[in-house]
């Protein structure tokens, strides 16, 4: 898989995410807080990809979090990365597991709303890596989850397009 990188919107790219969890905030009564800096501005993405980046972030996190407590986006440029987070206000997972959150078809709701494939941080984080980035998971057991996801901001300008490999299956 190749991406086609251009100038990103970093906000537009935000609120095109959030419309995607927009009916699932509404039904479990869950709020959402957007954070940047004034003025965020723009990098070099895939804007498709990015979209699902931000998308299965919001997933997760409106999947565990429980009704009446708040989901934050945040946006922010450090240096020559940008990075972007999704915190949520749920369970929380045990220092080991944190790691195996990240592998193909891993799911584990701990009595939250969450159902799914276990495929969308596995997609994090690969889209991620193809951008040249890293994926960071920062979780306290009953106090929330932090995922975070920084992108160079040259790297992904530079040479031809990134692939995605696959696994031989």
């Amino acid at each position: 898989m190749a991406l086609n990188l251009w100038e990103v919107d970093m906000l537009a790219s935000m609120k095109e995410a959030v419309e995607g969890v927009q009916d699932r905030l509404m039904t479990n009564h869950i709020g959402l807080d957007i954070v940047t800096t004034p003025g965020i501005g723009s990098f070099n993405a895939d804007a498709k990809r990015l979209k699902q980046i931000l998308f299965n972030l919001l997933s997760n996190a409106v999947g565990f979090s429980p009704p009446n407590e708040t989901v934050t986006l945040k946006a922010e440029r450090n240096g020559g990365t940008v990075v972007f987070s999704v915190t949520d206000r749920g369970p929380g997972i045990e220092p080991e597991r944190q790691d195996k959150v990240f592998e193909m078809f891993e799911t584990d709701s701990q009595g939250s709303q969450h159902r799914g494939t276990g495929l969308g941080l596995s997609l994090v984080r690969s889209f991620v890596e193809l951008h040249g980035g890293t994926v960071a998971i920062n979780s306290a057991v009953g106090q929330g989850t932090t995922v975070s996801c920084e992108f160079p901001i040259e790297h992904a300008a530079k040479g031809p397009p990134k692939e995605l490999k696959r696994s031989a299956s």
